[in-house]
């Protein structure tokens, strides 16, 4: 194209034509810098979110070794009542009761069990005669808790709390094909060690893991009043309606 016609070109340009181009730019301008701003906006977000998020936490078991929990999977780093409560329901329904999967109850379990604990109790092979006996039997337990108490340590994590309670184990048909079926209680005793650990979807869901356990079962409240007052336990009834626990 020749100069003078290049020359013509613009001089044929109308003004509005010139005011369209030049909107269509600022335009253009204004998306890009409003994309640029959410991506700035964005990665300042993620750096606060990692500056803000928790840094591991490490807890030691009774052999004194390590359990590091990831800022990802830790959720609370201490426990309380409600949870101990649950947790211990959860674990003594499951180690002393019975079922017809019992042996799937007592392998969840054992994961509810410090490591240390746990090999111990593998090692005596404690269960081995109970699972051969209930399994895939009509026969299944129930436990609730009606006493717990707290009796040392704190809820924060590594502290271990020494807790001891009083409970009912009900026994009866697993599938009740009579519609008459009847359950028989035991009462029951029990002492923990427990070890606060963080809360982790992955390895201690209410934040708790047995370091030890103990239990007894009574046939009825005078066998264990008995034994509470020969083993100077007696506070485990103080303020309780014993008529709960008659006959």
């Amino acid at each position: 194209m020749k100069k003078g016609d290049e020359m013509k070109f613009f001089d044929t340009l109308k003004y509005r034509d010139v005011e369209k181009i030049r909107k269509g730019t600022m335009i253009l301008a204004g998306i890009f810098c409003v994309m640029m701003s959410a991506v700035a906006l964005t990665a300042l977000l993620f750096a606060w979110s990692a500056a803000i998020r928790p840094t591991p936490v490490i807890a030691f078991d009774k052999e004194g070794k390590r359990m590091v929990f990831s800022a990802n999977e830790t959720l609370e780093t201490e426990t309380n009542r409600v949870r101990i409560h649950r947790f211990l329901t959860d674990f003594i329904g499951r180690f002393d009761g019975v079922s017809p999967d019992i042996d799937e109850d007592l392998k969840e379990a054992y994961n509810m069990l410090t490591p240390k604990f746990r090999q111990i109790l593998l090692d005596k092979s404690v269960h081995r005669e109970k699972i051969d006996t209930w399994k895939n039997k009509n026969f299944a337990s129930r436990f609730r808790i009606t006493k717990l108490k707290v009796i040392k340590g704190n809820f924060s994590v590594g502290s271990v709390l020494t807790v001891e309670g009083l409970g009912e184990m009900s026994f009866g048909n697993a599938v009740d094909y009579s519609g008459e079926n009847e359950r028989k209680t035991n009462l029951t005793w029990f002492s923990a060690l427990l070890l606060v650990v963080p809360v982790s979807l992955d390895f201690s869901p209410d934040g708790l893991l047995v370091d030890f356990y103990a239990g007894k079962s009574f046939s009825d409240f005078r066998e264990l009043r008995a034994y509470l007052s020969e083993n100077g336990k007696e506070y485990l009834l103080e303020g309780d309606d014993e008529e709960r626990f008659s006959d």
